[in-house]
């Protein structure tokens, strides 16, 4: 049962930033799995059609979550696909004049509305990422992810993360709000044989899915500024760099709720590791994130249908927080251990 269609091209979008572990139905570190033989532009074709009427049955109740979400929903379906013989996605230049509608009366009703502005700072134009990252900012103030989706110089961005605490993306709770907003409009007969390349057609795991895929496609903060304002050379000449930097460097690797958050947080830690001790440690950390998530894709390619009846019930489970709660769920119900065996090393 293929119940993704669109899951690789989605996530192709994130080809540019370290997002394999936002993929849990992708084997971290090893080939990818032989190319399904269903007609890819069918399936395609039932993601256009069932997308464009879901968003347009959400932004017809004009609220701003669904109206912002209506946009991303309509804006991907609109993308043309990936270059196969390319090695990034190709992508609609500007928004159509539908999507920029719902996007500009989603940003004039969104308020304080985290969900709804974080919805909105997701591919939108330059005007209203900044003012729904500043809107979600000003509602969580303390939160870096925010700051890093409004983007900006180095100097103002580690400036103004030096109150930051840490690095909220807000992942699980949008995934299962997005979820819940798939399930109002159901696939027809058509685009249900098409989802489930004649198999079993499930509404519930088609959405948690789905809703994974195109998180995993927009949310994603621009990281360079980061990564460049705390490169080697910057953190070497000033000493006020190097300790903002190391902030920023703890509170991602302790506090995301992501794994990527977290993988950006130990980079950035053993960039600014004082000594070989506190290096090492930085590396132990990183070999363990690596091998949960290795695991976490093995895991979940060996349960019935790519593992996706148990994302929808850890999905339906409020203990589950962030997606380290998911990673480590799936490994624990696996009999998979936590740490790697001594010696393990990732394959590169």
């Amino acid at each position: 049962m293929r119940l993704l269609p669109l899951t690789a091209v989605l996530v192709l979008a994130l080809q540019a930033t370290p997002a394999d572990a936002q993929a849990p139905y992708s084997r971290f570190g090893e080939d990818a799995p032989p190319q399904a033989t269903t007609d890819e532009a069918a399936m395609r074709g039932a993601w256009q059609s069932w997308s464009q009427r879901s968003a347009a049955a959400l932004a017809a109740t004009g609220q701003p979550r669904e109206l912002a979400f209506a946009a991303v929903l309509h804006g991907m379906a609109d993308a043309p696909p990936p270059d196969p013989d390319g090695d990034t996605p190709s992508r609609p230049v500007t928004p159509d004049p539908q999507t920029a509608a719902w996007r500009r009366d989603a940003a004039a009703r969104a308020g304080n509305d985290v969900l709804a502005n974080t919805l909105l700072a997701y591919g939108s134009d330059e005007a209203t990422r900044l003012r729904a990252a500043q809107r979600w900012l000003g509602a969580d103030p303390q939160n870096l992810a925010p700051l890093l989706m409004r983007g900006g110089n180095a100097d103002v961005l580690l400036s103004d993360a030096r109150t930051a605490t840490r690095f909220d993306l807000g992942m699980l709770e949008q995934v299962r709000w997005m979820k819940a907003a798939l399930l109002r409009t159901l696939p027809t007969a058509s685009e249900r044989a098409a989802f489930a390349d004649a198999g079993d057609f499930v509404a519930e795991e088609h959405a948690a899915i789905q809703a994974m895929g195109l998180w995993a496609a927009v949310a994603i903060p621009g990281l360079q500024p980061l990564m460049e304002g705390c490169d080697v050379d910057a953190l070497r000449t000033s000493t006020s760099r190097a300790q903002d930097c190391r902030h920023v460097a703890r509170l991602m690797a302790e506090h995301s709720d992501t794994q990527l958050g977290t993988m950006i947080g130990l980079a950035l830690s053993e960039r600014t590791a004082q000594g070989a001790a506190e290096r090492a440690e930085v590396q132990a950390r990183r070999r363990t994130l690596d091998w949960r998530n290795l695991e976490w894709g093995r895991a979940s390619m060996d349960l019935p249908r790519d593992g996706a009846p148990q994302l929808v019930r850890l999905l339906a489970d409020p203990s589950i927080r962030t997606e380290a709660d998911l990673v480590s769920r799936v490994l624990q119900e696996a009999g998979v251990p936590l740490e790697p065996p001594a010696g393990w090393q990732p394959p590169r």
